[in-house]
């Protein structure tokens, strides 16, 4: 195939995404659901967390369900000053606290301020019968706390595509699952503009202290990834992708959104959003919402 076809076939897959976006995500009528979203960074506060904050309220219009927003009040971007993390005051994350809420969303990073029951709260919260989403960089979080791995499905391990060469690079997405929530708008394929993850393959060894660690704040990885715990909805087309300079090979196998059951819960996954144009995006937003709907039990 020519690379003159080949741009225009691209030119023509967002076109039908879109098309099927608009037609899966008409505004829902509002349902009575509530959705706690925390957005604290520990590690790096991305520019496209106060684009989410303030495009959250709309997405949750659109499908049909209510949002509150707690944050760690940064108002810049970039890594945290020393001593900053630990004077957050996250005590308001408790069990009766959530009791309010059907979902949490995550679109934080880094080991959190909370102590172990809190953490152990926000497990019980989804095996009970609530829903996690997790957003982007919320595998980047909790490395301190492998059970909400265990949950989440998986923790950061690098980037893939996002450094500044790399930024306004394409990756091909295979639609794994085109019949889900978060995916039924999409076709079998889906040409995106992000910054997309590898996740942790293996435990952290302290033999070998410089492997199965993140990329970003060194963090031990201490639970692997491993499609058996999760339901891929999105991986990288490695044959419908360029591969040039990139950290991954063709026929490598790069899961980028899932779902899964966790307990009575349940859990939805997309590693996009990084890229504040990203939420402006009607098929972006029809992906999230999709995935919001589902963990809320919406749509099956």
């Amino acid at each position: 195939m020519s690379h003159r076809l080949s741009r225009a076939l691209l030119a023509i897959v967002p076109l039908l995404t879109l098309a099927g976006a608009a037609a899966a995500q008409q505004p829902a009528s509002p349902s009575g659901k509530k959705v706690l979203v925390l957005t604290h960074a520990a590690l790096l506060k991305h520019a496209s967390i106060p684009i989410a904050e303030a495009a959250l309220p709309e997405i949750a219009t659109q499908g049909g369900f209510e949002v509150v927003i707690r944050n760690d009040g940064r108002t810049e971007g970039g890594a945290p000053k020393p001593g900053e993390v630990a004077a957050w005051d996250m005590s308001f994350l408790t069990a009766d606290y959530l009791k309010q809420f059907d979902a949490v969303l995550m679109f934080t990073n880094g080991n959190l301020p909370v102590k172990p029951e809190q953490k152990k709260a926000l497990t019980d919260f989804v095996r009970n019968g609530k829903a996690v989403i997790g957003v982007h960089c919320a595998t980047v979080t909790f490395y301190d706390y492998p059970e909400y791995g265990e949950m989440i499905g998986g923790y950061y391990l690098r980037s893939i595509i996002g450094t500044d060469r790399m930024t306004q690079r394409f990756a091909t997405l295979k639609v794994e699952d085109q019949n889900h929530p978060a995916t039924k708008m999409l076709g079998s394929s889906w040409p995106f503009v992000e910054e997309f993850y590898i996740f942790g393959p293996k435990v952290y060894d302290p033999a070998t202290p410089k492997e199965n660690v993140s990329g970003v704040g060194q963090l031990p990885i201490l639970m692997a990834f491993s499609r058996d715990r999760v339901k891929v909805l999105l991986s990288i087309d490695t044959a419908k992708t360029d591969l040039t300079g990139l950290p991954i090979q063709k026929g490598g196998d790069y899961p980028q959104s899932w779902y899964r059951d966790y307990g009575k819960g349940r859990v939805f996954y997309t590693s996009l959003g990084h890229k504040p144009e990203s939420w402006a995006n009607p098929v972006f937003r029809a992906h999230l919402i999709g995935g919001i709907r589902y963990g809320l039990g919406l749509e099956h």
